[in-house]
């Protein structure tokens, strides 16, 4: 089955063609819950996670992104929006200080902006960063997905939606992923995604997640056994830095949490 961003041989026929074969992929995006598998792109250079300050953004959820990033060797990074909300935003802004802490490109952005216009600086150093690569724009509904697509190709025409204030969240408008191309020498390529509200990451191996988390894998070479879960052990390099300095060494409790949680939600799958 072939997903958005794969390379194909194809045979032409008088008015249309057939897929002949799918080339390997150097990877593919996905998420995976007890029900299905999802597959967003593949051949990713990067994944631009895009979440705003309203509503609020699920920690968890961006978590799970990384991961998921991580696992495929797919470079992230993330966007805030809605830069124009001085108080909402700085208080996501700092919320995303642990993860600039672990080496995670973050961009501000003002899509839609209240007032002022929308700073320029902000979208040209995204498109700095996305230029001669293939870019996949993941997030959460009512981030902001589709108004960006759109500011950065005024063709595409992509359908927004407001935010449902009533329940705090975006509303879904973009309901398959579809790939643009920025430029006319197709060398810069952006794939927009439908939004979610869970993200499932059930293909990955429990006692590989450490490794996918740069905060816990800093750590976890100072653990005494090798197989170490990070939960209970004597001698864990990660409870101890958790117990001896919390939050110091690049730990929060809210990341160990989500880690901890993950760790027993991956178990559960295994039986």
């Amino acid at each position: 089955m072939t997903v958005v961003g794969d390379q194909v041989l194809w045979k032409a026929t008088q008015d249309e063609g057939t897929i002949e074969k799918v080339l390997p992929r150097r990877n593919l995006f996905y998420r995976q819950d007890e029900i299905r598998t999802k597959s967003f792109a593949a051949n990713l250079d990067q994944v631009l996670i895009l979440i705003a300050a309203e509503p609020e953004f699920s920690e968890s959820q961006l978590s799970r992104a990384l991961i998921a990033a991580e696992a495929e060797r797919i470079r992230p990074i993330i966007a805030l929006n809605k830069s124009d909300l001085a108080e909402p935003f700085g208080r996501a802004w700092d919320r995303l200080g642990i993860y600039r802490n672990m080496g995670y490109t973050l961009l501000p952005l003002a899509l839609k902006p209240k007032a002022g216009g929308a700073p320029a600086t902000e979208l040209a150093l995204l498109l700095e960063l996305m230029q001669g690569k293939t870019t996949l724009v993941l997030g959460p509904s009512g981030s902001g997905k589709s108004t960006l697509i759109n500011r950065l190709l005024p063709h595409a025409d992509v359908l927004t939606n407001e935010i449902s204030t009533a329940l705090n969240s975006g509303k879904h408008t973009t309901t398959s992923t579809s790939l643009y191309w920025v430029d006319e020498a197709k060398t810069t390529a952006v794939i927009d995604s439908p939004g979610f509200q869970e993200f499932g990451l059930n293909y990955i191996d429990p006692m590989h997640l450490a490794g996918l988390m740069p905060d816990i894998k800093a750590h976890a070479g100072d653990c005494k056994f090798y197989n170490c879960s990070h939960l209970h052990e004597p001698g864990c390099g990660v409870l101890n830095q958790m117990k001896e300095a919390p939050g110091a060494g690049g730990i929060s409790a809210n990341r160990y949490k989500i880690y901890s949680d993950l760790f027993a939600e991956l178990s559960q799958t295994r039986y």
